[in-house]
Order: C-alpha cells, then sequence, then structure tokens
C-alpha cells in the first residue's frame, strides 16, 4: 500500500506556469483551486502571489517582485527558466487545477482522519463524548466542501442578493408554520425559535401541528424528550382524521363507522407524511445526541425543513449551573440550525408568575412576558423568535373547555420584524390549531 501524501509537483507547476502564460486563465481557475490547495508550500506562496495581483498586471516579473522568501523568489526564477518545457497545452490548465483540487481534498481526508484516531486516543474519553466530536469533525469537512464549491466574493454574493430582492414576495422556498396569520408577521421560521407556555397549555399540540404542516413538504425532526412517539401519533391522527382523541387512545372509534373511515383516510396520507417527519422519542438526551441525529437525517435527505425539540428544560445538561448549562444547550441548538440551514424550534416553559396576578373570578391579568422564562437569560438573547401561548381557559377555576377555544399567539420577540398578538381556534378533543379570522392582522402588529 503506498504512503506518499496525494500531491502532484508536475500539475502545481505546469498550472502556475499555464496562469503565467495565459492570465485570462486566471478566474477559472480560480474558482476550482485556491492556493491553499497547492502542497508544495513555494508553490502555494507563488499562486497566492499571482491571485492578489490585478489581472492585467500578472507577469513573471511582476510576481517575482511581489515574493517575500528568498528561497521562493530564487525557485520562481528557476521556474520561469524552465517554463517553456514545463508549458502544458493551455487547453489542459483545468484538468491541472481540478486534479490539484482532488489531491488537496484526498490530504484533508488524511487530516481528518488523523483527527479522529487523536481524539479515540485521548485519555479517559468515553464513546458518548467521542462520538458528537467525531460527527462534528466529519461534518464541518463536508461543509467545506459544499462551501468551496460555491465560493462567491462578497461583490458576487452582494449582487445576488440585489437580484433576488423583487422576487421575496413570491418566494415559498422558507420554512413557515403552516398558519398564515403567524407566518404574515414572521414571513417564515428562521434561526432559533421559542414556543413557551405553562405545563398542559397546548405547546405540543401546536408543536405536532406545525411538524404536520411543515412535513407535507420538507423533511422534519422533532425529538419528543417527554412523550413517546406513540402518543405524538396519537395527536397527529386525531388533527389529521378528526376524531376525538379520546377515541383513538382507547380505541373506542371502532364503534363508529364514519371514524373508521376517518382514520383509514388518514392513514393513507399519514404514512406519507411520516416519510419525511423523524419522530425521535428518546428520553434524557442532551444537545450532543439532537445534533448526531439531525446531522444523519440530514444526510440521508439532503435536507431538513425544521428541527423540534420537546422541551428544553428536560433535556439531559451537563453538570453544572442549570442557568449556564441550559445556556450552552440553546447555543448549540442554534449553532446546529445554522450548521443545517433550517430552523429549530424549541419548546420551553415558563414560570408560575403570569398566574400571581389576578382580577375577579380567577381571570389572569397579564399576559406572558420575556422574563416569565425560566432561566430565561440566555434564551431570550440567544432566540431569534419568542411566542407564548395563553389560554384564558387553562386559568378556569370550574375546568370547562368548550369545543372550540380561543388561543392567543403572542409574538413577543421577533429579531427580523414585528411583534403582536394574534388569535388561533383550538380544537381540544382533537388536538387541532385552525385559523381564526385574520382580516386586518397586518394593522395588528408593531415593528
Amino acid at each position: 500500500m503506498a504512503n506518499s501524501v496525494p500531491y502532484s509537483e508536475e500539475f502545481e507547476r505546469g498550472l502556475i506556469v499555464g496562469v503565467l502564460s495565459d492570465p485570462s486563465l486566471l478566474p477559472k481557475v480560480s474558482l476550482i483551486v485556491q492556493s491553499s490547495d497547492f502542497y508544495n508550500s513555494k508553490h502555494k506562496e507563488i499562486f497566492k502571489t499571482i491571485t492578489e495581483l490585478d489581472i492585467s498586471n500578472v507577469d513573471s516579473v511582476a510576481v517575482e517582485g511581489h515574493l517575500t522568501d528568498t528561497t521562493t523568489k530564487e525557485y520562481f526564477q528557476q521556474l520561469v527558466r524552465d517554463s517553456d518545457s514545463i508549458l502544458p497545452s493551455l487547453s489542459n490548465i483545468l484538468y491541472y487545477a481540478e486534479k490539484i483540487k482532488s489531491k488537496s481534498n484526498l490530504r484533508k481526508g488524511i487530516e481528518i482522519g488523523q483527527e479522529i484516531i487523536a481524539i479515540c486516543y485521548q485519555d479517559n474519553i468515553d464513546s458518548g463524548d467521542a462520538l458528537p466530536r467525531l460527527e462534528g469533525v466529519f461534518s464541518s469537512f463536508l461543509r467545506t466542501r459544499v462551501t468551496e464549491a460555491a465560493y462567491d466574493s462578497t461583490k458576487d454574493a452582494f449582487d445576488e442578493f440585489i437580484s433576488t430582492l423583487g422576487k421575496r414576495i413570491t418566494d415559498t422556498s422558507g420554512t413557515k408554520t403552516g398558519f398564515r396569520s403567524i407566518d404574515l408577521v414572521l414571513h417564515k421560521m428562521e434561526g432559533m425559535l421559542v414556543l413557551a407556555g405553562r405545563p398542559g397549555l397546548g405547546k405540543t399540540a401546536f408543536a405536532t401541528n406545525i411538524a404536520r404542516n411543515v412535513g407535507k413538504e420538507k423533511p422534519v425532526v422533532f425529538f419528543s424528550l417527554e412523550q413517546p412517539r406513540e402518543q405524538i401519533f396519537e395527536r397527529i391522527l386525531a388533527a389529521e382524521s378528526g376524531v376525538p382523541l379520546e377515541d383513538i387512545r382507547t380505541g373506542a372509534f371502532i364503534g363508529n363507522q364514519n371514524h373508521v373511515q376517518q382514520i383509514e383516510d388518514a392513514t393513507e396520507s399519514l404514512e406519507q407524511l411520516f416519510a419525511r417527519v423523524h419522530v425521535d422519542d428518546t428520553s434524557a438526551v442532551g444537545a450532543d445526541y439532537i445534533s448526531s441525529v439531525s446531522r444523519q437525517k440530514y444526510f440521508e435527505q439532503g435536507e431538513i425543513g425544521l428541527i423540534i425539540v420537546d422541551y428544553l428544560h428536560i433535556m439531559a445538561l451537563a453538570e453544572g449551573n442549570t442557568v449556564e448549562t441550559l445556556g450552552r444547550a440553546v447555543k448549540e441548538l442554534r449553532a446546529l440550525g445554522r450548521e443545517l440551514g433550517c430552523p429549530v424550534l424549541l419548546l420551553s416553559q415558563l414560570s408560575r408568575q403570569p398566574e400571581t396576578q389576578k382580577e375577579g373570578e380567577g381571570r389572569v391579568v397579564r399576559r406572558p412576558e420575556l422574563s416569565d422564562l425560566r432561566s430565561s437569560g440566555e434564551i431570550e438573547q440567544s432566540a431569534d423568535v419568542v411566542m407564548f401561548l395563553h389560554r384564558d381557559s387553562y386559568y378556569n377555576t370550574s375546568g370547562y373547555i368548550g369545543a372550540v377555544d380561543p388561543v392567543e399567539v403572542i409574538i413577543k420577540k421577533n429579531r427580523n420584524g414585528r411583534t403582536g398578538t394574534t388569535t388561533l381556534n383550538w380544537y381540544p378533543a382533537i388536538m387541532k390549531y385552525d385559523e381564526k379570522a385574520y382580516d386586518g392582522v397586518e394593522d395588528d402588529f408593531n415593528w
């Protein structure tokens, strides 16, 4: 087995001589290969110098004048003298660039392998700590390949940005909640979104409704840390079929032929949905596990439309101050979303503070505030969007909830747009949220 480093002296020398002979090739060559892709350190410095010159000034005299290392300058002088014997057919220059890039990628692969070996040989490391680090190393390598292939200058990126402005009104590429009144405000889900509410208020049901909406078009990864996935299936089936959740759980729907047919019809559509929606109900996991599974699904599906974590306060956290460890987990999940190019919806609990401010008949006066987020500092700071759910009926001491119950969705923070409150209809029997009238909603929100 060969042990030599992947590298071709001939290709590197030939490429340098070729672009000196015809500098007009340099823009095309630079899209394929950068100075860091050269193995020979002298070739690396020479090519870097060439690319830093204005293309109209590229010749052997100008390049030599900008070289600072004496040894490299002497090497370059000899390279120029030998150029007639080295000069390849100019039609082969791009092939040379591709081969140099290929060798560079192989060397990076070797470096990744060495880094992986070094991690695994560390004293006192276990697989729980090592595997996420190994995945991170490999994921970084894959992302580098993608970004290099799509490399643009800042000016080119800005020009592309300007060209898309007029098309944004019809852009459907972003991930939306599927609730128009909310999407009118958010436009699309981006970055880290936090959905907060008191226990039992309907956070999980709302999250499953969003997962169902998004999953019709894009892959979704749903981490249910509190409930087994059978319960998630039950909720989504109830919302999809219109059959009461209680009848699904107890099997009582069997006695109603209409309900049986509704279940059968819903099952067909949900089988397609769950080809895109992955529900992981592993309990007591941390951000490392969530990152690992999400990356795996990203590589399998080619994209992820949304990651949902239900919920933050029961994640496994490192030892230490709770506020600090929660903060680190939030930052890691936010970074994961950026890495995979998708929004992350993080469910969170509220403190009991709003419940202490009531007026006659027990009605809660104060709606939730950002300060009501449990261990709120880092959550509030890192989140791009913070939404609260509020139902007056939740605080009704009689326990009565109507067949249709209004739910306020309070968008309290929106880094990229407006804030305000909209109202959805909540159908508790079937765990479904639906639009309430949204006429004039655009006038109800504040920047």
